[in-house]
């Protein structure tokens, strides 16, 4: 299953691997932003950080909370057969742009002439993908013996056109790093799509509830995008420019296609062997392992990780840079998957009802692997940082087929099975998918990795087994009840985490602290953690 696919919210976003590369602070002048719009997106950093963060947070807060409602209101089947057709939607916009964001953050300079040649393509591209889609939605109906399935993918058709209309617009904010109409565009969206999601369903619309939800939130990120970043092609064109943006993007379009295969086999073999109810309890367990990485890591990402690209030539300071940035995540991502994994049951309970019981085993074996997605969906800054995206694309094959074998492993097993057999196959995985990476940075390697994040790995240890020791204490009190021992032990684990936290200062807590208190640390200067972050 792709970390991005059903609950992405920013269709448009340039990819963490091309944000990296970002020069909009730093290289030259770009003729199509204007010197009020420059000042407005690099003015201030932590002013980035903030919006970035508000931008993320406040999206992914407000479908939190309606994905709760929802899971209240619908039943499982419904997310199920909204699973099946995304797994078909999905792969198909992987060819929406061919990388087009990531050669309009990376470039030095762009032109109308460039922009207008990309819209152009992209719309076609949009078009030729969309009749594509509708074609084959029988066919995936068919497959899985669902025809519901086939109105659904075609009832998603025309997010294709609105994802087409707004990727040039959305780039350039990216690009100027104006992370406040980023943020006005992602949140109105989310909350277009949660109001109308929720009123449906009350209704009575069932899983087309799900579906009128995502258009209408991908109708309002365009209709916000087209106002906040007006852009109108012209009838010209730029050969050249697109040649130079395609050899850029084809790469990252490749790596995304095999990666969506790889994370998305899990639906397809799921609802093809045990039907949508079974697809249904994963996909709501799998979203929420993808809570860090959707949030977390993309603030980081968005906004930390465009200083690396000051840093290529310079490795002893990119890779300390990138260990801070790692660590920043860690501080913020392991105590929540570690206390997602050990109260999946009462959690499940309080927050999403009895009939969701079916998830909470599944969410316990995935919450573990949501550590690790957060963490490793920052390599793909080196791969590129180095100019090394083909590497990376090799890399994409790979880790694909091995995800999809894991799949086909488990799935005797059922729904656990699958579970179980992709957090083996993560483990396998993660010191490959850090040491090739790792390797073109000389001052950088999995060991000095593991060492930077060790302090984080004993603080939630600590964490964990006070939170465990609270569940005991209660059960022999005789206190049974999910929503007690949640709160107790959510108070218990944040106190205790943050207590530790505070005195061992791991690597990236400092960073996490002046983001949230600019005024008193400088966010990338020298701080506290430089020594740690050092492995020294």
């Amino acid at each position: 299953m792709n970390p991005s696919a059903p609950t992405n919210t920013d269709p448009t976003a340039a990819p963490p691997e091309a944000v990296v590369l970002a020069r909009a602070s730093t290289d030259g002048e770009n003729p199509v932003k204007s010197p009020a719009r420059r000042a407005r997106g690099d003015k201030d950093f932590h002013s980035s950080v903030r919006w970035s963060a508000l931008s993320k947070y406040g999206a992914q807060g407000v479908q939190f909370i309606v994905s709760i409602v929802l899971a209240r209101l619908l039943a499982p089947e419904y997310f199920g057969l909204l699973g099946m057709a995304t797994v078909v939607t999905g792969f198909l916009r992987t060819f929406r742009n061919l990388g087009f964001t990531s050669a309009i953050v990376q470039r030095k300079e762009v032109t109308q002439e460039l922009l207008s040649t990309l819209f152009w393509v992209n719309m076609a591209l949009c078009v030729v993908v969309g009749v594509v889609m509708m074609a084959i939605a029988p066919l995936a109906g068919s497959m899985y013996g669902e025809p519901l399935v086939t109105w659904i993918i075609i009832a998603l058709t025309p997010t294709l056109l609105f994802t087409g209309l707004m990727t040039i617009p959305a780039a350039m904010l990216q690009r100027e790093m104006a992370f406040r109409d980023l943020a006005v565009r992602e949140i109105g969206g989310v909350i277009v799509s949660g109001a109308t999601g929720v009123v449906l369903a009350l209704a009575g619309w069932g899983v087309w509830a799900l579906v009128a939800a995502s258009l209408a939130g991908a109708f309002a990120q365009t209709v916000l995008i087209c106002w906040l970043e007006p852009f109108r092609p012209g009838l010209v064109w730029d050969s050249q420019g697109l040649k130079e943006s395609l050899s850029f993007g084809l790469n990252i379009t490749g790596f995304r296609i095999f990666n969506y295969f790889a994370r998305n086999a899990d639906n397809l073999i799921i609802g093809l062997f045990l039907g949508p109810a079974a697809l249904g309890f994963y996909a709501l367990a799998y979203r929420l392992m993808l809570l860090p990485r959707d949030s977390v890591s993309a603030v980081v990402t968005r906004v930390l990780f465009p200083k690396l690209s000051r840093s290529q030539g310079d490795d002893e300071q990119l890779a300390d840079k990138y260990l801070r940035a790692c660590g920043a995540i860690a501080c913020l991502t392991f105590p929540l998957m570690t206390a997602l994994a050990i109260l999946a049951d009462p959690f499940v309970r309080v927050v999403l009802g009895e009939k969701w019981l079916p998830a909470a085993p599944l969410l316990m074996i995935l919450a573990p692997i949501g550590m690790l997605h957060s963490i490793q969906t920052t390599v793909g800054q080196l791969y590129l940082a180095k100019g090394r995206s083909g590497l990376m694309f090799v890399w994409g094959v790979i880790s694909s087929m091995i995800f999809v074998a894991s799949f086909l492993i488990g799935i005797p097993w059922g729904v656990k099975g699958v579970a179980c057999s992709y957090a083996v196959a993560n483990l396998l995985l993660l010191y490959p998918c850090l040491h090739i990476p790792f390797g073109l940075v000389r001052s950088l390697s999995v060991g000095r990795f593991m060492r930077s994040l060790l302090p984080h790995a004993i603080v939630i240890g600590v964490m964990a087994a006070a939170m465990h020791v609270v569940t005991v204490v209660m059960d022999q009190a005789g206190i049974d009840g999910a929503l007690p021992i949640l709160l107790v032990s959510i108070l218990v684990g944040s106190v205790t985490y943050v207590a530790i936290v505070v005195v061992v200062r791991p690597v990236g807590f400092t960073d996490v602290v002046s983001a949230l208190s600019p005024m008193r640390y400088s966010l990338l200067g020298v701080g506290s953690d430089s020594k740690v972050a050092s492995g020294k």
